[in-house]
């Protein structure tokens, strides 16, 4: 805090250890006792870290300490690290956004963007000790990931991908750049897609896993929201990657792209609920206890009833999100067979739970910083901060317009019942 200016009484009760005291009012509803054991086993992690974070620096000093209680990632079980699956996924999401939002975004992106490519590898059959050291790597916080798709030309489009793959004896080469890469600059392994042939991408596409040092070039971008954490131009100039690093080959690499979405989407979701409910708490804690014209602006109408909106979209939000999770892990994760029609429900509703839920980030940060005024703007309190995380996990995370084009299609498939 570079010149506090909020009072010292307000000050004291804007703390971690608060968030979650509501947080927990409002949550514990929702969840199983195991589901409120692994939450509050969260809590006790995030209040001990937290004085240990220097917002000066980089998030990626953090990793090694999530990796030491295996929280890089939670949908997938790794080692010993239990409760696993996408509610618990969702719920570390959550509570990492309570933490330190930035921290959150780049831990997504090479746990889960990066990492779960790797156990969906091993779940198909595969066998390579290379892609068993880098996930390890991965999931201890050791090493960071991150997803190469988009292209500058390919925003929205990831399907028909410019970045051209030729196969070797022993391997393939990648020509190509990619864009937007969340933790680039900072990468050791970068999950990436290209393809054999431009003019059929879905017949071949090629995923694998691509060590920095076997020639990609990443350039920082400056994007000022997010000053901890890096995202990069990269480029792949006659890239030989082995054979024992390719995850997905000769068009896996299309099926396994979608396999990943779903999960990736309601992780997203998880860290966007952790925005909206620690903004909208600073917003009650702070108007609970600040007077102005003889009371607590709370109780001004103006205020309160916009409060209240927001505990009301978001708890909604929140139910609908861990409904989705739940059914994930009960029909489709943990199934012993698949169900067909809940795994094309949930990825339907990921789409519109991101839709939902990103807006909601931004109508939230945006309400409380109206309703807490100046202050919100300072490096006071968080609300600023995860203001400008919430534009980037939209943006950057699947924009608005493509998730209603996902959703609309999704509508087009009842005329067949017509």
């Amino acid at each position: 805090m570079q010149e506090k200016i909020i009072a010292d009484h307000i000050l004291e009760k804007m703390t971690l250890d608060n968030v979650f005291n509501i947080l927990n009012d409002n949550l514990f509803a929702f969840l199983n006792q195991e589901e409120i054991d692994y939450c509050k086993d969260l809590q006790e992690f995030c209040l001990e870290l937290d004085p240990k974070i220097d917002k000066t620096k980089d998030v990626y000093v953090l990793f090694p300490e999530l990796g030491k209680k295996g929280y890089m990632q939670r949908i997938n079980k790794w080692k010993d690290f239990t409760p696993y699956g996408m509610k618990k996924e969702m719920l570390l999401g959550l509570h990492l956004s309570c933490l330190d939002s930035q921290l959150e975004l780049a831990r997504l992106a090479s746990g889960i963007l990066c990492g779960n490519p790797t156990f969906h590898y091993f779940h198909h059959g595969g066998e390579s000790p290379e892609v068993a050291k880098i996930q390890d790597e991965l999931m201890s916080g050791q090493k960071v990931g991150c997803i190469c798709i988009t292209e500058p030309e390919r925003g929205s489009d990831a399907v028909n991908m410019t970045t051209q793959c030729m196969k070797i004896d022993d391997g393939v080469i990648y020509n190509g750049e990619k864009v937007f890469t969340t933790n680039g600059p900072k990468a050791d392994y970068f999950a990436t897609y290209g393809v054999y042939d431009t003019s059929n991408p879905r017949g071949t596409m090629v995923q694998a896993m691509i060590k920095r040092e076997m020639g990609v070039k990443t350039n920082r971008l400056t994007i000022n929201a997010v000053p901890r954490v890096h995202i990069a131009h990269t480029f792949f100039e006659n890239v030989k990657v082995p054979a024992d690093y390719i995850l997905g080959d000769d068009g896996m690499g299309y099926s396994r792209l979608f396999e990943g979405l779903v999960p990736e989407r309601l992780g997203i979701v998880g860290s966007g609920l952790g925005i909206c409910w620690t903004a909208l708490i600073y917003g009650i804690i702070y108007t609970n206890l600040r007077r102005q014209f003889g009371q607590e602006v709370g109780n001004f109408q103006g205020v309160g009833f916009s409060l209240a909106d927001l505990l009301s979209q978001i708890s909604s939000a929140t139910a609908l999100s861990f409904s989705a999770a739940t059914i994930y892990d009960e029909k489709v994760l943990f199934a012993e067979k698949k169900s067909g029609a809940a795994e094309k429900w949930v990825a339907g509703i990921s789409s519109q739970g991101k839709y939902l839920v990103s807006k909601l980030t931004h109508k939230t940060c945006y309400t409380v910083q109206q309703q807490m005024g100046g202050i919100s703007v300072t490096d006071n309190t968080l609300v600023d901060e995860l203001t400008d995380t919430s534009k980037i996990e939209e943006v950057i995370g699947g924009a608005r317009n493509i998730q209603l084009f996902i959703i609309q299609n999704a509508l087009r498939r009842y005329k067949k019942i017509l």
